[in-house]
């Protein structure tokens, strides 16, 4: 079975290729055989006019499909085509945002990654798949705010060593899925929190009364990190890049990154913010750290309070700050939970 990085090279050579294929005045696609084959035929890439890219999956049977748009920018069309290297219906599934090609280009490779692994119904195991990545395409994503970069930075720092231990860490990151917890193996547990300012306060803001609550029965660390903004430093993109090599599915961390509000190449224009690190500390949390939870309230949350705000000064935490060698023991064991 081919990997996924493997597929995306496959794909990019084919519509590559295809780009410098002059377009025959008939035909609306050049079309290439995938080396992916499935109960129905092989999948086939291919590029219009436009130097759209898409995606053909074979179909049989006189059953029609849904077609339109799917999250906004892919859009699905059931296609007849008879060429020298293509013949019969497909399904064409096209991007029609070029800025997108790269996630594109990922979700194809994961579409023949699952059609590999199962081609008996190739259209079924296309739409599990696209739905997965619906969320990517979902139309023009929102501008971060400082306050967003300035965290995902902190939590992609966090993400970094941890995929130095175990290239899977990704699935670690549990915060964008809507976790109590950035990190998390159900035991071992990590909370991030990131500030970018000039002053030497050392602050942050906890959401709600689970936040600093440990697993049951295992630990939560608390990460804290300062940032200053300067010519030197990375911006989001820039982290969300090293992560990607790192990481042994890709997929899964732009899937995750969408969740958290980012997409490729947003914060890489002229004038981004660069993030520099000037400050780290890492705390376990435990009994003497200051927070609020459930069971330190003498009586239950009131019906009716939605929402428990609070600020922690880590001037006044008792709690001794950790030196390197404790975080990457304590680093070292999440993951490992069996």
């Amino acid at each position: 079975m081919s990997g996924g990085a493997d597929l995306r090279r496959v794909l990019d050579r084919h519509w590559a290729e295809l780009d410098l294929t002059p377009l025959g005045p008939e035909a609306a696609l050049r079309t290439s055989s995938l080396p992916v084959v499935t109960e129905h035929g092989p999948v086939s890439a291919a590029t219009d006019g436009n130097s759209l890219r898409h995606l053909l999956i074979p179909l049989r049977g006189r059953r029609r499909i849904p077609t339109g748009r799917i999250g906004g920018t892919l859009r699905v069309t059931e296609r007849a085509l008879e060429d020298e290297e293509t013949y019969g219906r497909f399904a064409d599934i096209v991007c029609i945002r070029r800025d997108l090609d790269d996630v594109f280009t990922g979700l194809c490779a994961d579409v023949l990654v699952a059609l590999e692994a199962d081609g008996r119904h190739p259209y079924r195991t296309t739409l599990a798949v696209v739905n997965r990545w619906r969320q990517l395409f979902s139309g023009v994503p929102r501008a971060l705010t400082e306050t967003q970069e300035v965290g995902l930075a902190g939590e992609l720092s966090v993400l970094l060593r941890l995929l130095d231990k175990d290239p899977g860490a990704v699935s670690l990151w549990t915060g964008p899925e809507g976790a109590c917890h950035d990190f998390s193996d159900g035991c071992y547990a990590v909370e991030v929190k990131s500030t970018y300012t000039t002053s030497e306060r050392r602050t942050f803001d906890v959401h709600g009364l689970d936040q600093l609550e440990p697993p049951q029965g295992g630990r939560l660390m608390l990460a804290w990190y300062r940032f200053e903004r300067t010519p030197r430093g990375r911006t989001v993109g820039e982290l969300a890049a090293e992560v990607a090599r790192l990481c042994v599915d890709e997929s899964e961390l732009w899937l995750r990154l969408a969740r958290a509000g980012y997409r490729r190449g947003q914060t890489d224009e002229e004038g981004a913010l660069r993030l520099s690190p000037v400050e780290e500390r890492w705390y376990e949390v435990d009994e003497a750290f200051p927070r609020l939870t459930t069971p330190s309230l003498r009586k239950p949350v009131p019906d009716g309070l939605l929402d428990v705000r609070y600020t922690v000064d880590l001037t006044g935490v008792h709690s001794p700050m950790l030196d390197h060698p404790a975080v990457e023991a304590f680093l070292e064991e999440v993951g490992r939970t069996p």
